[in-house]
């Protein structure tokens, strides 16, 4: 007796350590679920690192040449280091290194920070290098404050509101947009500077002289030490206005307010939001990756209700973008399609098999279930849409090993009676098989654990849930279920009637029909396996002639659509303000053409967020899904339809899907340089050609286009009267952007003040020559006499990467009327060579969506390799053959086929996501085949020929995969055929696996068969030749 009939054994006799196997199983995996993070979307890991700079007044260009370069140079030879990219922008300077896989974050960390501390050359001006891990947080809820127009309220309001979210337990990071930074600004003419004969840094001096805390030291006394302060800081705007500027001969005081306006209140940046017409702010809450979004969610909902009882009447407060929506909206689609699938496989094994037979095999269902939530969170999964899908893809697939036990079970027991011998005996004979048939499906999907792609998260979500799944579906199949039929006590004939006939007229069919068709088929075997192989070629043929589409992931519908613009930089706030407006009235429009088509809303609200000027967000709530006329993607269409050109627009996109939060076009493009120049034309040229494509839209440079800039040039008299360029420009820069006094905290806020001239005057491009500049002996002279302006090309913004300057050209494509990959082949096989012939110097690459995204498509065809091959070696354990494997492995292409016509069939273009569908029914072939040769192989030992081996076997095999194959396709009916829109994201999944499974019964069934005769004439046919008998042997 072997091991694993020994341990069958044991467990039959021994059935309360089955039960208490079972319940350990159960209880484990409950306590588990209570615990499991919940997140919508799985996050990867963090491998990024963040380094700002600042200097206030600097241009990009100085950003770049002073700060960028020397921070690229410093981290060139660094190792570990895959992809460092940089982006100059006036003031700032931002640097992003991504780091290889598998690299220690913090290891990294440190070495960038003391290289990087190392550097002595940077400008004097640059506040302290920012260098942080890129945050790895969650959308959570949004909350948005609304009212009549009075900003500091809503400010303050929004400011009470973020610091009491912090303070509750769980919240870590809350977002307050949508309203300007608190600044005190202290305006200046030129004719007040004039009149006293003063400069902005007098004026300066003279405040930090008066208006500071200073320490006096401290009175050490027999009662204890008294300190000494001078507390003069003023706080608010108003505590300065007292200062003494100038103090006449005889007393006299010039005070700040005498020549001074003083403004406590916003900063200038053009920062606003609207709800629904009022004056908003948006308060958005985020979760660090390892919590979970839905116990964050509740809190915040929980704060939310409670404050709105304690806000004023006029001040109005509501959650927006509650990402969890989809989660629990897709977790109870997902329950009731599940609920949906498992009573179809019980009816059908419940006509197939017994009842208690059926009620034992969908035992395994939960106990497998559960068992993956129990060991889920030691592989890092949680549970969020991809996972929670992983479960309905498994559905038919765990009670597989379940169908052949209790099927060979049921055929031992009508044959030789009950009893826990004959249990154990119609057990072991497919123990063996079946095992090797799970184990050859987890094989499969293992590698993907070790993904590392920019769908690693998806991957390693589904690929875990699967194993895990059939992981317990292994121990329920071979140890629990065992002991529970042997303690049923099936009778050796079923008593049902019904079911008699139907078993009868099922054998019936096959001696009358199936058996002469197979022996046909044997009979013509090269025939019929040339002809599957027909199939094959007919089914690879959609995708290679376009009749199927390719998509990279599919494209989920928003429930909060929006538009997102982004103006150039050189824009006025008069034109924001103007382009913000027009996309309002566009909305409003299409909503009322929509309702006056259809008499049905689409908008349930619509709010609108302005960020420094040259960005802007319109978002529109839409009402519940069943009460639309239409899906988002039509909306998102109409408004595409009607966009205005809008002057100072740089990128305006419309997102309608939920993927892309991410804000990832659906094609991207590189174009590197060493002069800006040829790579502004260069970009302007690949623009232009991508505009005239039909179904080709929201075309966006991130090179900003050429704006006027003016360089200052000293004239002969400057020199004569000592000034420097950095003096001259020092003076202009405190006039025109200003001079930092001090910064406070102020409700739990950093104010800074500021000391500037007067806002009308710094509007005029006519004030520079007048700007006065203070020689270094006091005296005063204008800017004119001393230097000049020269008007220079420019650019706002200046991307950088591998040493080279960048422009990222993307766009987005409508399915409707062409595909991705056929503006990716015209790009790749034509675009890019004109350019690059056009423009000496230009090399271009995919961008780095798409790069990554063939490294992960070349890595998955690495994993399925190495998958390939760890099959071959579990196949070739039971079979004990070198060839036999082979033969199983060979129909493993035919699990394609059912993919590709029915995601043809159904409409559907094929992704990534497919590619799962079709590697768990490659799976299933595999298992139905395993056991199809495994019983032949034992018919011939028996001491019958191969033809009545094969047919006996096919026979005798027909039910079990037949059933397998129902389980599988009938509990993904209801998900495949799932009419909400949400369940688009993993319709192509359930769509290759249930058709796969289909078309791999006749593969099974027919094509199997055949092959394991022709494998025959192939031994016969060299046996006699150069091949060993040995190694041919079966």
């Amino acid at each position: 007796m072997s091991r694993q009939s020994k341990l069958i054994g044991y467990f039959v006799h021994h059935r309360v350590a089955a039960n208490l196997l079972m319940l350990f199983i159960v209880c484990m995996g409950l306590l588990s679920y209570q615990g499991i993070q919940r997140q919508t979307f799985p996050v990867s890991d963090n491998n990024k690192i963040i380094v700002t700079a600042t200097e206030l007044g600097a241009s990009a260009r100085e950003i770049e040449e002073n700060i960028l370069l020397k921070i690229e140079q410093a981290l060139k030879p660094q190792p570990g280091i895959k992809r460092l990219t940089s982006q100059a922008t006036p003031s700032r300077g931002r640097v992003e290194i991504e780091l290889e896989h598998g690299q220690s974050l913090a290891l990294r960390l440190d070495e960038i920070k003391m290289k990087l501390d190392a550097i002595a050359t940077f400008p004097v001006a640059m506040e302290p290098l920012q260098i942080v891990e890129r945050a790895q947080r969650q959308r959570a809820l949004s909350v948005v404050l609304s009212g009549p127009d009075d900003p500091l309220e809503l400010r303050k309001l929004g400011n009470e509101l973020k610091a009491e979210l912090l303070q509750l337990k769980g919240i870590s990071h809350v977002d307050l947009s949508a309203i300007p930074d608190y600044e005190v600004a202290i305006e200046l003419s030129p004719l007040k500077l004039r009149e006293y004969n003063l400069s902005l840094s007098d004026v300066v001096s003279a405040i930090q002289a008066h208006a500071d805390n200073l320490s006096a030291g401290q009175i050490k006394t027999a009662r204890g030490n008294i300190y000494l302060r001078l507390a003069q800081r003023g706080y608010q705007g108003s505590a300065l206005a007292s200062t003494p500027i100038i103090r006449g001969l005889l007393g006299e005081t010039v005070q700040l307010r005498d020549i001074a306006t003083i403004k406590d209140g916003f900063s200038e940046t053009l920062d606003a939001g609207r709800f629904n017409g009022e004056q908003a702010v948006y308060i958005m809450v985020l979760a660090a990756k390892e919590q979970s979004l839905t116990d964050v969610v509740a809190k915040v909902k929980a704060y939310v209700e409670y404050k709105r009882q304690a806000l004023p009447e006029h001040i109005n407060i509501y959650e927006f973008v509650d990402v969890t929506f989809y989660l629990q909206g897709r977790l109870n689609m997902m329950l009731e399609n599940l609920a949906q699938g498992a009573i179809l496989v019980f009816i059908v094994l419940a006509v197939f098999l017994r009842t208690r037979l059926a009620v034992w095999v969908m035992l395994g269902l939960p106990v497998s279930m559960l068992g993956a939530f129990w060991l889920m969170p030691l592989l890092g999964i949680t549970m969020n849409l991809v996972s929670l899908f992983a479960f309905i893809m498994v559905l038919g697939i765990v009670v597989d090993d379940a169908i052949v036990i209790g099927e060979s079970v049921c055929e031992q027991v009508e044959s030789q009676g009950h009893s826990p011998e004959q249990v154990i005996q119609g057990a072991q004979k497919v123990a063996m098989p079946a095992t090797f048939g799970v184990l050859t499906t987890i094989a499969v999907f293992m590698p993907f654990m070790f993904s590392s792609g920019p769908n690693s998260g998806q991957f390693i979500a589904i690929a875990g849930v699967c194993i895990l799944c059939l992981f317990f579906s292994l121990i329920e199949s071979k140890l629990i279920l065992p002991a529970h039929l042997a303690a049923t006590r099936l009778p050796a004939k079923p008593n049902n009637h019904w079911r008699n006939r139907f078993n009868s007229g099922l054998q019936k069919r096959l001696n009358t029909h199936y058996a002469p068709l197979l022996k046909h088929c044997i009979h013509y075997r090269y025939a019929v396996i040339a002809g599957f192989f027909s199939l094959l070629a007919l089914a690879i043929c959609l995708p290679v002639s376009g009749l199927l589409r390719f998509t990279p992931v599919p494209k989920v519908p928003h429930d909060y659509p929006s538009i997102n613009i982004q103006m150039d930089h050189n824009v006025s706030e008069a034109q924001t303000l103007a382009a913000v407006e027009q996309i309002e009235t566009l909305i409003n429009q299409v909503e009322q053409d929509i309702q006056l088509q259809t008499g049905k809303p689409m908008m349930d609200a619509m709010y609108t967020r302005i960020d420094h000027l040259t960005e802007a967000e319109v978002v529109v709530p839409l009402v519940p899904e069943a009460q639309r006329p239409f899906d988002t993607f039509e909306l998102a269409r109409r408004w595409q339809a009607h966009l205005p050109d809008i002057p100072g627009v740089k990128k305006l996109t419309i997102e309608s899907d939920v993927i892309d939060i991410a804000e990832k076009s659906d094609l991207e493009y590189r174009l590197f340089a060493s002069d800006a120049d040829t790579l502004y034309q260069a970009s302007q040229a690949m623009i232009d050609k991508l505009n005239r494509i039909a179904g080709v839209h929201s075309v966006y440079s991130s090179l900003n286009s050429a704006q006027t800039e003016y360089q200052i040039q000293l004239k002969p008299l400057a020199h004569q009267l000592n000034l420097s360029a950095r003096e001259i420009t020092r003076q202009v820069g405190a006039r025109f952007y200003g001079l930092e006094l001090q910064r406070v905290m102020r409700e739990g806020q950093e104010v800074m003040f500021k000391v500037r001239g007067d806002q009308s005057d710094r509007q005029q491009i006519s004030a520079l020559a007048h700007t006065l500049i203070t020689l270094p002996n006091g005296e005063q002279v204008f800017f004119g006499d001393v230097a000049r302006t020269v008007e220079v090309p420019g650019f706002a913004s200046i991307s950088r990467e591998q040493g080279y300057q960048v422009a990222t050209i993307s766009a987005d494509v409508d399915e409707q009327h062409t595909s991705l990959a056929q503006v990716t082949e015209y790009i790749e096989s034509q675009l890019l060579n004109e350019l690059t012939a056009a423009h000496p110097g230009l090399t271009t690459q995919p961008g780095v969506a798409l790069q990554a995204q063939r490294q992960e498509q070349s890595q998955v065809l690495i994993f399925a390799v190495v998958g390939l091959l760890v099959v071959y070696c579990l196949l070739a354990l039971p079979l004990q053959s070198y060839l036999q494997p082979v033969l199983v492995m060979s129909v493993i292409p035919f699990s394609v086929v059912g993919a590709l016509w029915g995601h043809y069939l159904l409409g559907y273009s094929l992704s990534m996501m497919s590619v799962f569908g079709i590697v768990a029914a490659a799976g299933v072939v595999i298992n139905d085949s395993l056991v199809m040769t495994d019983v032949i192989n034992r018919h011939r030992a028996a001491g019958l020929d191969i033809k009545a081996s094969v047919i006996r076997a096919g026979i005798g095999r027909f039910r079990a995969i037949l059933l397998t194959s129902l389980t599988t396709f009938l509990g993904l009916v209801p998900i495949m055929f799932e009419s909400s829109l949400q369940a688009q994201f993993v319709i192509p999944t359930a769509i290759s696996l249930s058709f796969s499974v289909l078309f791999a019964t006749g593969v099974t069934l027919l094509m199997v068969p055949c092959l394991y005769v022709m494998l025959e004439d192939l031994k016969r046919l060299l046996s006699t030749k150069i091949v060993p008998l040995k190694l041919l042997r079966s």
